[in-house]
């Protein structure tokens, strides 16, 4: 092996997953502990968001994402082909994000790394399946599981951050409203207002609630009902909404009311379609069902770790102290003998 190919071990690539790892979490426990200090420090109040963390987390993210993939082909290619397919995988994520298909960079890097990973760790599943039994298959299909949830919620945490389309427009009741760049369009079909609690000071009541009835078209096409309420708490001096929340199997959609005018039936409408959202759900699932079955596995069986160290390759190693002990042995019934044929001939 030469010493190129010495640097692409399952050895080599874990380490360098833990330290790329351990690095991305200091990151991330920063801006966590941050805004704590400071304000225990000075009495200010800072908030860190995503301006803080996505800058600083992409390139840790990027290079963990490609050292898991990598780490999956050196067990599963032929250490002569490990290079190889490594260069072959860092030019199609060069070359995508060159062409940039999405128009979008973190779109396009996202799309580049993780449906590489995601057909490596399919793969290794497969071989997982096929080659091996007992408690190595179901030990091995567990940890792929966890790793495929986890590359899941990462494609689905930036395509639905990047993807999604929001805003808002008043809309008039009875009348369809303008439909935004997702091909939605809302008709508000009624409103009814109602007193709710207690009453309260000068008020009949603690509250007053207006509930918003629409219809939402997709394509000029009608596709389904909801409601939403306006509430005005008299009592705690606030006004908040309830919200519509559609789950679809590539993405939801989330209606809110932002303000209204009962006297000339306009409301004020927040729209937000998010795509590809059920990736992230569906990931969280997947990683979940994947601890969970690991953890079985390796409750029922806590003793299959030595059978598999010995078939794993370690039989030359048993073998060679059996030899050795044998060695010791005869020498040791040699001298036995010689000193027993010494004191006979005296």
């Amino acid at each position: 092996m030469t010493g190129k190919e010495s640097l692409f071990t399952s050895k080599n690539t874990i380490f360098a997953a833990v330290i790329v790892f351990i690095l991305l979490a200091m990151i991330v426990m920063t801006g966590m502990v941050t805004p704590l200090l400071v304000r225990v420090l000075s009495g200010t109040e800072i908030s860190l968001g995503s301006d803080y963390f996505n800058p600083r987390t992409a390139l840790p993210t990027i290079l963990l994402t490609v050292i898991l993939t990598i780490c999956l082909l050196v067990s599963s290619v032929r250490p002569r082909s490990v290079s190889m397919v490594t260069a072959v995988f860092l030019l199609f994520v060069v070359s995508v994000v060159a062409i940039s298909p999405f128009s979008n960079i973190a779109v396009d890097m996202a799309i580049a790394l993780v449906v590489p990973a995601l057909i490596a760790t399919t793969y290794k599943i497969w071989l997982t399946v096929r080659d091996k039994k007992g408690y190595g298959r179901y030990r091995g299909f567990s940890a792929q599981l966890i790793h495929l949830g986890i590359l899941c919620i990462l494609l689905g945490v930036v395509l639905s951050s990047n993807m999604k389309i929001e805003g808002s427009a008043v809309y008039e009741t009875g009348k369809m409203g303008a439909g935004n760049s997702q091909d939605y369009s809302m008709k508000i079909t009624s409103m009814a207002s109602r007193f709710e609690g207690e009453p309260y000071q000068a008020h009949q009541a603690s509250s007053y609630i207006t509930r918003i009835d629409f219809d939402i078209y997709k394509q000029n096409r009608y596709t389904r009902s909801g409601s939403v309420e306006y509430i005005t708490d008299f009592k705690w001096g606030q006004t908040y909404t309830t919200t519509y929340i559609h789950r679809g199997l590539m993405e939801e959609l989330f209606i809110a009311p932002r303000a209204l005018d009962e006297g000339k039936g306009e409301v004020d409408m927040y729209v937000r379609v998010v795509p590809f959202i059920n990736l992230l759900w569906g990931g969280i699932y997947i990683m979940a069902l994947g601890i969970i079955a690991l953890l079985i596995v390796e409750h029922r069986n806590p003793h299959e770790n030595i059978v598999m160290l010995r078939s794993s390759g370690r039989e030359k190693d048993i073998s060679f102290f059996e030899k050795r002990y044998e060695e010791i042995m005869e020498q040791e019934i040699r001298k036995l003998r010689s000193g027993k044929n010494g004191r006979e001939d005296t």
